[in-house]
């Protein structure tokens, strides 16, 4: 019987989600075959090739990881934003699937925190389909803000403030930098490359 499933679709989902470096190995093949495809309407042979190209996705990575630096470009990102942590701002990866998600799951650290008893004065996040792009091109789309500030003037201005020192540190991390300035505009950061280490690793 032939494949119900588109496979060149399929494949790049399953690159992307093994890339990523956030879902264990054993995940990887549900997380297609019950989440990205309907499970009702895959056959026995579709499930028995997302198997196999999960596997053999998996296997590959893992081989690539043992030829990786010790530190790599998400590890330098990572270090990036336990600074910015450090400066009281909110910094998330793969937060939800959009730009709302992501301001949602912000929204939800800082009541978490305290509001504005927790003198949290940003954040900085991206998203899944900035991660999927990132995979893919090695170039990373961040989102940021100036918190929580009723006062327009006050809050326009703090998020310049945040934005700068993102870009700042972001080249101090050795990563290439685009931004205009203007705080309605993301900051795009030049990886070169995605490699995170999976959890399995």
């Amino acid at each position: 019987m032939a494949l119900t499933l588109d496979p060149e679709d399929t494949r790049g989902r399953i690159h992307d989600l093994v890339w990523s470096g956030f879902h264990p190995d054993a995940d990887v093949e549900w997380m297609i075959t019950d989440e990205y495809l309907d499970p009702d309407e895959i056959t026995y042979e579709d499930r028995a090739w997302v198997k196999a190209e999960a596997a053999s996705a998996c296997a590959a990575k893992r081989a690539a990881e043992a030829g990786w630096p010790e530190q790599t470009e998400y590890d330098r990102l990572e270090a990036v934003f336990e600074q910015l942590r450090s400066e009281k701002i909110i910094a998330l990866h793969r937060a939800g699937n959009t730009l709302a998600d992501g301001h949602d799951d912000v929204r939800e650290q800082w009541r978490a925190a305290g509001r504005m008893e927790s003198g949290i004065r940003g954040c900085c996040f991206y998203h899944a389909q900035d991660l999927e792009r990132a995979v893919r091109t090695g170039r990373l789309h961040l989102a940021f803000s100036g918190g929580m500030i009723p006062e327009i003037e006050q809050r326009e201005a703090n998020t310049m403030a945040v934005g700068r020192r993102i870009v700042e540190l972001l080249r101090a991390a050795g990563f290439g930098v685009q931004w205009s300035g203007n705080i309605d505009e993301r900051i795009e950061a030049d990886l070169g490359q995605w490699r995170k280490r999976g959890p399995s690793a």
